[in-house]
């Protein structure tokens, strides 16, 4: 690569970050004009990494319940994933957080 050629592609690349950063910022953020963020329904906002007991994180559990009514909602609209769907049901009754 010529020297001309090498620069050229360095300021591609810089505006392309100074494009795509702002960008994902304004898409990652949240909602509000204020910047405040979207908080899951449960109140969990997310998993607690250091937790040794994550089947306890409430987070965790929340996505579990989220898997569980998605793969119900694949059973009932088109009879597949249906044994999956109970089996996981099952987890989350026996557990209590049904």
């Amino acid at each position: 690569m010529s020297g001309k050629a090498l620069v050229r592609a360095g300021l591609a690349a810089l505006l392309g970050a100074a494009i795509a950063f702002p960008a994902g910022m304004m898409f990652a953020g949240g909602d509000e004009a204020d910047g405040t963020r979207r908080q899951p329904s449960s109140g969990a906002a997310m998993r607690k990494f250091y937790s040794p007991k994550v089947l306890d994180d409430p987070y965790f559990v929340e996505q579990q319940r989220r898997n569980v009514e998605a793969l119900e909602l694949q059973c009932s609209e088109s009879g597949e994933m249906c044994y999956e769907a109970k089996q996981a049901r099952r987890w989350l009754d026996e557990r209590g957080d049904s």
